[in-house]
């Protein structure tokens, strides 16, 4: 677990342009598996997720990749991307896809402000 400000580079499978991109966020990161018994996907998944205020009673869930990989990156910070879920109903049915997602995170100190 560490603490990070992340950018997402990617929406619904497709590459945002920087000038699209929402300013980074700080997030508290995990990276945990995920046994087959205890998910859906039927085979034990590593999983990377962020938070805002991790380990409270107000913590919410802001992102969540599956199956997580290092890209290389020249830049401050480093590249994870991996295989995002995204649901919506549609019809009154609940459709899923899955897209890649590439998330820039440069860890940085907490300072107790946020």
């Amino acid at each position: 677990m560490f603490f990070a400000e992340v950018t997402f580079l990617m929406r619904q499978g497709l590459r945002l342009k920087p000038a699209e991109r929402d300013p980074p966020g700080r997030y508290t990161i995990t990276i945990l598996e995920s046994d087959r018994d205890k998910n859906n996907s039927g085979r034990n998944i590593v999983e990377a997720s962020l938070y805002v205020s991790y380990g409270t009673a107000q913590m919410a869930g802001r992102g969540r990749i599956t199956d997580p990989v290092i890209v290389p990156y020249k830049g401050a910070g480093f590249l994870l991307s991996g295989t995002e879920l995204h649901a919506e109903f549609i019809d009154g049915l609940q459709k899923v896809w899955e897209h890649r997602q590439v998330w820039l995170v440069v860890p940085v100190e907490r300072n107790g402000s946020e």
